[in-house]
């Protein structure tokens, strides 16, 4: 069973810009919007029956340009620090999977799916699937070449969701200076956890921060913006079964 979560911020993907040899800049998704090229949906969670128990699914990809465009694809695992930031490497051992094709053409206008099977010796488990676009005429005002590359998260998940005693706030912490309230969650058990929506208020006001991972045996720290003029008392988190609920404290200079 495959549950498709829509673009939740801050997986962890941030928009990043390298230069590829002398004469390609890869662009990543902060130029989706400009360049019309799209991936559907952006993280797919499927639930397996155990390791080993493989999951099957489709990533669509769309071209709105008016040129046809190479495509390549490359699956990678990854990890995500206490802050966010992911770091990269080969695709582990543990993860097995096969694409109905790793190299295809899009042509102007359209879409193409792509299909997958993936299992993993352990769960859970999770890669990202990234897809390079190539062949735009337009160059960069340096003369650069221009590939996009876009992202695709696998996660390969147990039936068992994370329980509510697992989770703790370790931080819910107002910053008058920096408007800004801190939040620290930590997962202290076995299971892949997914914050849906943060919500820090007051008696009159609210400020909501998108969803968010809480990967096992670690912990995760948001930002949630604070423009009201009181300051927040509470902090609530919703999960799919559940709720977490704290108070804020407020941290004076």
């Amino acid at each position: 069973m495959a549950r498709i979560v829509p673009n939740l911020s801050r997986f962890g993907l941030r928009p990043r810009r390298n230069i590829l040899g002398a004469a390609c800049l890869l662009v990543f998704v902060s130029m989706m919007p400009a360049l019309g090229q799209t991936v559907r949906p952006l993280i797919d969670e499927n639930v397996v029956k155990g390791p080993g128990k493989s999951a099957s699914g489709k990533i669509e990809y769309s071209n709105d340009s008016l040129q046809t465009l190479n495509v390549t694809l490359e699956a990678k695992s990854f990890t995500v620090s206490d802050t966010g930031d992911l770091s990269y490497r080969p695709l582990d051992d543990a993860i097995h999977v096969k694409f109905s094709e790793m190299s295809f053409r899009v042509q102007p206008k359209q879409n193409y799916f792509v299909y997958y099977q993936a299992y993993a010796d352990k769960l859970p488990s999770w890669f990202v699937v990234y897809a390079t676009f190539g062949g735009f005429k337009e160059k960069t005002e340096q003369g650069f070449r221009i590939q996009v590359q876009l992202p695709h998260t696998i996660y390969l998940l147990p039936k068992q969701d994370v329980e509510k005693e697992e989770l703790v706030v370790k931080v819910a912490e107002y910053r008058p200076a920096e408007k800004k309230v801190i939040v620290r969650v930590e997962n202290a058990g076995p299971s892949f956890g997914r914050v849906l929506e943060a919500e820090v208020g007051s008696a009159r006001d609210k400020s909501t921060q998108g969803g968010f991972p809480v990967f096992p045996f670690s912990q995760r720290q948001v930002e949630i913006p604070w423009e009201a003029a009181g300051e927040p008392t509470k902090l609530q988190l919703r999960l799919a079964h559940f709720k977490l609920e704290q108070g804020v404290t407020s941290v004076t200079p």
